[in-house]
Formats: structure tokens, C-alpha cells, sequence
């Protein structure tokens, strides 16, 4: 078997390796580049190129993981979307000299072309980072595509590489490769079941009691030297595997809808400041679309003061009211300031403050009419 190949000969995708994961299709072990995980089954990982080959039921869903502590993103089952075809340096391109030659006149001079004749790894740590050309003068070597960003080829007429799920992949760059947490550092749990179980085994194990921290905040308290996080919620510690962990902006909203936020309260939104939820259900319906999703317990806080206790990266406002937390739209808010902000709706929840302003209103209206 080709040392490039996986069990079936799958040819390896070129980025991390995943230690102690293998595909359970082809065989390759470790995984690398992304870590493809089902949802439905237990222990059940694929490569990227039998996940984009359609191995595996096409109805079960999966968990994308650039690499070992990279966010773990949920995606759809394939057989609802479509594929692309993928176009590049492939086996039968041809190509000339790239930006990065290093190679003398091997290719016969300057301009001169040759054919792929196949997609190799640099070395043993890097799959599918260079390949193998054919030059017209029947010279023949290995050259780098992709190894540590050098390109010493160009291709002239492209060839295709397969099908591919084109929204099943990553944004490049879009956030660190390692996600590290310090200790006090404020992280929201991810609220979705699947994917906070699935993510569990050998990362502290999942516990069905630990339901009662989805969606929620704490803070770290430390983070070992395996990745994994112990975090306190309400009391309670937990060790999490870091993929499924957010970080809590620190400061004020001052980003994307956070701006929103500071100009509907006449100042930035932090952690620790008291704010009033708007007190039309039908609004509030309306502006929790995309930001978490309107249900009936956030009835009970309607027009009622409550606690901030975190601002995310997309700047939706986390509050928190007796033990449930909620997560808002910043639009949905309004912060209060001295004796008003002290004057909430009390730990009961029952919507008593806005009930008071009601009844201020009633009294102001029979007076006015009086």
C-alpha cells in the first residue's frame, strides 16, 4: 500500500492530524486535515475524502473538526445538498514552474510544461503537499503544493479532483487553530445536545445530568495540559472538551449588534449591569429571531430588570434571573442605572415589576381621566 494511501486507497488530505482518531471507512489513522463525526452513531469518524465520497448514510448528520481543538461545527446531512465539482492540480494537469522554483532547469528551461502524474506527501507528517511531474524533456521529481505554503508549480490546464460538499467546509483563518482558555475567563457551553455529547467521550464523558449546562455561562477554572476545560457553572465544575466552549466577550458590546445595544441604552453593555427587557411579547418574538430563539419561560422577565452576566463574540446580551440565563437580542434590552436598577423583578419571576408599572400606568390613566 502506498504510504500516501489510505486502506482503500484514498488519497490523504494534506493539514492536522487528529492522534487517536482513524476513519472508519478507509482505515486511515490518524486522520488528517478535517475530522468528520456522526451525530447518529457512536465512535463513527470519516476522512474528509470518504466523507466528500459519500461513504457512511447520507441522512445522518456530522461534526466538522479542522483540527484536534478547533470549534466544532454541526452540519446538515449531506443528502439534503448538492456538490461541486472540484477543479485544480490533480492527476493529468499540466503545469509549469510556480512562484517558489527552486529546481534549476529540470523542467528543460523557463516555460516549459509537464503532466501530474500524482499527489504524494512531502514527507511523512505531511499528506498530499506535493506532486509528482512528468516534464516533456522525460525528467521526473517530487515538488511541494501546499508544504509549509510553497508552491513550486503552476498548473496550465486543470483537471478534476472529484465532488465535493462546498458548504460542509471551512472559512480558512477565521479563528486560532488552538483554542486555549485562561483561568476566570467567562465561556458559554454549547446549547446543542448532539454535538456537546458526541464531543464528550475522553474529554471528561458525558453525564446526562450535564443537560442542565447547555446553553449556559461559567467561568474557568483551569485548563489542562490535554486541552480539556474544568469550568464552574452555578456551584458546579465540569471538564469540557474545549471545542464545545465559546469565549465571553470581556468588555462592553461594541461590535457588530453589540453597537445596537450602546445605542439603544445610551452606553456600553457589560458584564455585571443591570438591564430591562422590552415588555412586548410580540417584539421580543420578533428581534429573538437569529439571536437564540424566543420560548415561553422568558415570558416571565417581560418589562423586568434582570443581570448581565455575558456578552458573546456576535454581541448578543447573556442574562441571567433567579437560575434560569437567557440569551437576548441587545436590541431587546435597555440598561438601567441606580434605585431602578435595584428594583427588578425580584427572584420570583413572576413579571411582578412590569405588573407594578402596569399598575402605575392604570392609576396615572383613571387620574388623568378623573
Amino acid at each position: 500500500m502506498d504510504p500516501w494511501r489510505g486502506g482503500d486507497g484514498c488519497v490523504l488530505l494534506v493539514g492536522s492530524l487528529h492522534p487517536g482518531v482513524k476513519c472508519a471507512n478507509c482505515h486511515v489513522d490518524p486522520i488528517p486535515g478535517a475530522r468528520w463525526k456522526c451525530v447518529a452513531c457512536d465512535d463513527y469518524d470519516l476522512c474528509s475524502l470518504c466523507y466528500h465520497g459519500d461513504k457512511h448514510n447520507l441522512g445522518h448528520a456530522f461534526l466538522r473538526l479542522e483540527t484536534p481543538s478547533s470549534k466544532v461545527t454541526k452540519l446538515p446531512p449531506r443528502k439534503d445538498c448538492s456538490k461541486v465539482q472540484a477543479q485544480g492540480i490533480f492527476p493529468g494537469a499540466v503545469v509549469t514552474r510556480g512562484r517558489d522554483w527552486k529546481h534549476g532547469d529540470q523542467d528543460g528551461g523557463d516555460g516549459k510544461r509537464g503532466k501530474v502524474v500524482d499527489i504524494r506527501p512531502w514527507n511523512d507528517e505531511f499528506a498530499r503537499s506535493a506532486v509528482r511531474v512528468r516534464w516533456e524533456n522525460k525528467h521526473e521529481n517530487t515538488y511541494r503544493l501546499g508544504f509549509q505554503g510553497k508552491t513550486d508549480v503552476l498548473a496550465v490546464t486543470a483537471t478534476s479532483g472529484g465532488h465535493y460538499y462546498k458548504y460542509h467546509l471551512p472559512i480558512i483563518a477565521l479563528e486560532p487553530l488552538q483554542r486555549s482558555f485562561g483561568a476566570d475567563e467567562y465561556v458559554r457551553v454549547d446549547s446543542d445536545l448532539e454535538t456537546v455529547r458526541a464531543m464528550q467521550p475522553n474529554h471528561g464523558e458525558w453525564m446526562d445530568k450535564m443537560r442542565y449546562v447547555l446553553g449556559r455561562i461559567g467561568k474557568v477554572v483551569r485548563q489542562f495540559d490535554t486541552g480539556d476545560v474544568k469550568v464552574l457553572v452555578d456551584g458546579e465544575e465540569w471538564t469540557l472538551n474545549p471545542v464545545v466552549l465559546d469565549s465571553m466577550m470581556p468588555t462592553t458590546t461594541t461590535s457588530r449588534q453589540g453597537a445596537r445595544a450602546e445605542a439603544s441604552s445610551g452606553g456600553g453593555i457589560k458584564s455585571g449591569d443591570s438591564v430591562r427587557v422590552i415588555g412586548d411579547v410580540s417584539k421580543l418574538k420578533e428581534l429573538q429571531k437569529g439571536h437564540g430563539g424566543f420560548n415561553d419561560s422568558m415570558r416571565k422577565v417581560l418589562g423586568c430588570v434582570v443581570t448581565v452576566i455575558g456578552i458573546d463574540k456576535d454581541g448578543d446580551v447573556h442574562v441571567k434571573h433567579g437560575d434560569q440565563q437567557w440569551c437576548l437580542n441587545p436590541q431587546a434590552v435597555e440598561k438601567v442605572e441606580g434605585s431602578e436598577a435595584s428594583g427588578g423583578a425580584g427572584e420570583d419571576g413572576d413579571g411582578a415589576e412590569m405588573l407594578r408599572r402596569l399598575l402605575a400606568s392604570a392609576l396615572l390613566k383613571a387620574f388623568v381621566d378623573k
